[in-house]
């Protein structure tokens, strides 16, 4: 179970910015036409949803999982991941598992939950009317709490039947060097600074910089969405952003997505001394 936290977590911790940010999903798992496909699908019938939610812990684990203590994380909102399989354009759930099962090994009885209605170790969902069910294989990054994949699913479901599912191109997408490393950027960005052109300043200066990236990972759109009253601290963060190498280039629905992301620049004295030449 590979969990990555959103890229710029920690890279704003590094630098002073305190900032809330969505906590990636893990999803679950679709065997669909012989092929393994990450799937955002958690749907029980309503009948496990019986018990009232308390804090922090998940409604359906008393349900589901009986008596044994499951753990419950952020990335595993439901409290559990399933496993699901599409044959003759019928949905089956085949597995309910802990959200930490390599760790635990825990996962329900679908015999004691569903009885009759497991045949040949899976159950058919009939319970499942849903459109727009995202997946995809061949992961490539986590933009914010969404997973990016080469190829990517959309399918349709009418009581479990298969109506429609369509498919994606997004194998121009990738990740960047800088995006994935927080100390590489960090070095980056302040060791490019041209500090000998800053004027000497008593107290920190912080500048957040907006931008986004075009198809070629070259950042072409940079806005300064929170200004110093310095101009020349805040041209000159819109100058070292967009002068990094190469960002994340993401396509989802086999379109370029243009996500913005928003960092902080701190001009201080320490950072003078540690990146200036």
């Amino acid at each position: 179970m590979i969990r990555k936290k959103f890229i710029l977590t920690k890279l704003l911790s590094l630098i002073g910015f305190v900032g809330a940010f969505a906590t990636p999903q893990v999803s679950s798992i679709l065997i669909y036409n012989g092929d393994t496909i990450s799937v955002y699908l958690n749907s029980l019938p309503k009948e496990f949803y019986k018990t009232d939610i308390k804090f922090f812990e998940s409604v359906l684990a008393v349900n589901v999982f009986g008596d044994k203590e499951v753990c419950w994380t952020t990335a595993c909102g439901d409290g559990f991941l399933t496993m699901w399989e599409i044959t003759e354009n019928q949905l089956y759930l085949t597995g309910i598992y802990s959200c930490c099962y390599y760790e635990d090994s825990i996962k329900a009885d679908l015999t004691l939950l569903f009885k009759e209605k497991v045949v040949n170790g899976k159950v058919k969902a009939d319970w499942v009317t849903q459109k727009n069910v995202r997946g995809g294989k061949g992961f490539v990054l986590w933009n914010n709490d969404m997973q990016v994949f080469k190829q990517e699913f959309e399918f349709e479901f009418l009581d479990g039947k298969l109506l429609e599912v369509k498919t994606f191109d997004n194998s121009k997408s990738r990740e960047s060097a800088y995006s994935k490393n927080e100390i590489k950027l960090v070095e980056f960005i302040y060791s490019n600074i041209e500090w000998s052109k800053l004027p000497i300043q008593k107290e920190r200066i912080r500048v957040f910089v907006q931008f986004s990236a075009n198809e070629n990972g070259k950042i072409d759109e940079v806005e300064v969405v929170r200004k110093s009253d310095f101009e020349i601290f805040n041209q000159e963060a819109v100058r070292v952003i967009k002068s990094i190498p190469d960002w994340d280039v993401i396509y989802v629905k086999g379109q370029l997505y243009r996500h913005r992301f928003i960092m902080p620049i701190v001009f201080s004295e320490e950072q003078r001394e540690k990146y200036g030449k």
